[in-house]
């Protein structure tokens, strides 16, 4: 039997609810685990909620204000189903009042944050047709509104495919720079030591401690300081390559590319001592297939592979007989 899925005013209106019967004072304990659990049934009760509280609590400084509708939802305490249905209502007239104000074209605009966990990889369709793609281990926060369009870069690695608005730029923080668009598909890509900055299409305006541009296949990093620096040769498919579930190494050092690896896995890889990280690896790599690659790189250069536990695995000099 084919089910309708419910639209997004009747989510929004499920969130009100749930915003209603949470915050009394009496909620008992099993209507908030049917909460948690209404929750995790899909990301978009939790956008939907999200929503709800933030313009919940962005019309707070309104208390004040002699508002039977506002100060009838706030005396909620679990009131029989159908004085919950006028409270309910009453609350979603009081906050669709600055629903529009709260949308990606409105005033304020409300910032939503989308997280990728370890081995993960998604793509977030923007209000303005623009996407981010989040690799493994990836977090950003992304922030519309009538005036800009900003994302705030945690963590992670992200390729962004960008639809152009003259009146409303497109800003991507990571670390201590600014990367602007200039209607093109970009990667950013924030490691320990510094940012990289990589263009596959159009034109970006890099700043950090100065300004750059950079056009189609062209690439840079800066410092955790700001400070821009050299990077070595790689061509942007490369880099992207995860994308497609691949990495790709040309003539990198081993303890590098384990590195690379050990982000998609939740086993612990480890070398047997420094002078094995100097090794070279070139080749592509499936990001899922922990065995697989290990055996190639086993393959290819003088080491051995040595499980050591559930979740820990050494390569060892293929020549030593150390334990």
């Amino acid at each position: 039997m084919k089910t309708t899925p419910p639209s997004p005013d009747s989510v929004h209106a499920q969130a009100v609810d749930w915003l209603l019967r949470i915050r009394s004072e009496n909620c008992p304990e099993t209507e908030r685990h049917a909460f948690n659990s209404w929750l995790e049934e899909s990301a978009g009760h939790r956008q939907a909620y999200e929503t709800v509280q933030a313009q919940w609590e962005w019309m707070e400084p309104f208390r004040a204000m002699n508002f039977p509708a506002r100060d009838a939802a706030l005396r909620y305490r679990g009131k029989s189903p159908r004085r919950l249905f006028i409270y309910s209502a009453a609350a979603t007239l009081l906050l669709a009042m600055g629903l529009t104000a709260f949308m990606p074209n409105g005033w304020l605009g409300i910032p939503y944050t989308y997280v990728a966990e370890k081995g993960e990889h998604q793509t977030i369709k923007l209000a303005d047709g623009s996407s981010i793609e989040l690799n493994t281990e990836c977090e950003v926060r992304v922030h519309f509104n009538r005036w800009q369009r900003s994302v705030d870069m945690i963590k992670g690695e992200a390729f962004f495919t960008v639809a152009h608005d003259a009146e409303r730029p497109f800003e991507v923080r990571a670390g201590s720079g600014r990367i602007r668009d200039i209607g093109t598909a970009f990667e950013v890509y924030i490691k320990p030591e510094h940012v990289i900055v990589a263009v596959q299409e159009g034109i970006v305006e890099v700043q950090a401690s100065g300004k750059r541009e950079l056009t189609a296949g062209q690439q840079l990093a800066f410092s955790n300081s700001g400070e821009f620096q050299a990077l070595q040769a790689q061509d942007v498919a490369g880099l992207t390559a995860w994308r497609q579930g691949n990495l790709v190494f040309r003539n990198r050092r081993l303890d590098d590319v384990l590195a690379e690896v050990g982000r998609y896995h939740d086993t612990r890889i480890r070398l047997q001592n420094e002078a094995l990280g100097k090794l070279r690896v070139s080749g592509t790599f499936h990001t899922a297939k922990l065995g697989d690659t290990l055996n190639a790189i086993a393959a290819i250069l003088p080491v051995s592979i040595d499980q050591v536990g559930t979740h820990e695995i050494v390569l060892k000099s293929a020549t030593s007989n150390d334990r």
